[in-house]
């Protein structure tokens, strides 16, 4: 009896370290170390923050989710987290970026241009309230090592991140306006657990046939892909993402 109170125990405690350490997690850890770094460092009297947010799009997926977007009267700031480890090489046009650890090389796809179809998703949302208002794209890298990405300065470690955010100080919006776009993106935001998992499964799916995709679609058509609202499903590399 005794025996297989230990065999149970064992199975329960190697049970949470894999799911502690599952991609997912990882992930989650990372929003979370970010989130926590935007309410700590952010006035909330000029920032509003939201997180995780899962809106309806146009794309063939029909969801985007977005990790943070926070909203001032400064502007709006749209922040996709990846909790990759590593040094994190790329350019601002490359299609794909590139993640080294330990001489092991992974490539996944430009955060830059996912983040696009988060911005395009945002805009086409709060247009109806015809509030003139920037929304601007940042890149945050948490865990990484070292960040070599050139030809962009939106890129970088959480400090960066609010660093960039607090450097537009010109007012843009009032706080009654502020407001209306909060309130009008917590409304759209997805809460049902049911299409949340949906997003998730579609997301995967579509991550398990990356090189058919390409294929299909030809090298030669490259611009095509900022149309997409969530372009997770590139990634080469599952093991290291993140997104939900």
């Amino acid at each position: 009896m005794d025996s297989i109170l230990v065999i149970v125990i064992i199975v329960v405690i190697l049970a949470v370290i894999l799911k502690t350490k599952s991609p997912q997690s990882i992930g989650k850890q990372g929003e979370n170390f970010v989130n926590g770094k935007l309410f700590s460092k952010l006035d909330q009297d000029y920032y509003k923050i939201l997180e995780d947010v899962l809106l309806s799009t146009n794309s063939d997926i029909g969801t985007t989710q977005i990790d943070h977007i926070v909203v001032s009267n400064f502007g709006i700031f749209c922040i996709e987290t990846k909790a990759y480890s590593g040094w994190i090489f790329g350019r601002a046009n490359d299609k794909y970026w590139t993640q080294v650890i330990y001489h092991k090389k992974s490539r996944f796809y430009n955060p830059l241009r996912q983040n696009y179809g988060h911005i395009k998703t945002i805009e086409h949302l709060i247009a109806p309230l015809n509030i003139s208002v920037p929304v601007y794209s940042y890149v945050a890298f948490p865990d990484a090592e070292e960040l070599k990405i050139t030809g962009t300065d939106l890129v970088g470690y959480a400090g960066d991140i609010i660093y960039k955010i607090k450097s537009h100080d010109q007012v843009l919006i009032t706080n009654e306006q502020k407001d209306r776009i909060v309130n009008l993106i917590s409304q759209a935001n997805i809460l049902d657990k049911d299409i949340y998992k949906l997003h998730s499964q579609r997301v995967s799916e579509m991550r398990q046939t990356p090189q058919l995709q390409q294929n299909q679609q030809g090298d030669n058509q490259e611009n095509e892909d900022d149309n997409y609202d969530d372009d997770d499903f590139y990634d080469d590399d599952d093991s290291y993402d993140d997104d939900f």
